[in-house]
């Protein structure tokens, strides 16, 4: 018998047993088709960070490669 342990934004407390190899090959799968799905970005989500921003694509792309470089100095 193995063990999965799922973190939920919940406040609950559950165990479920599943007896059948099979059924737990289908649970297993459904978790994963769950998790890929939920770790994509979508381009809304990433262009949404960046809507209400003053500055423009210049000075932003110049802060990040700023930050970057000072980050690679310091190693």
């Amino acid at each position: 018998m193995g063990q999965i342990t799922i973190e939920i934004p919940q406040k609950m407390n559950r165990k479920y047993r599943i007896v059948s190899e099979s059924s737990a090959k289908e649970v297993l799968a459904e978790l994963e088709k769950l998790l890929k799905k939920e770790n994509k970005i979508d381009d809304e989500e990433i262009l949404g960070l960046w809507a209400d921003r003053s500055e423009t694509v210049e000075e932003i792309a110049e802060k990040l490669r700023e930050s970057s470089n000072n980050r690679n100095l310091k190693k």
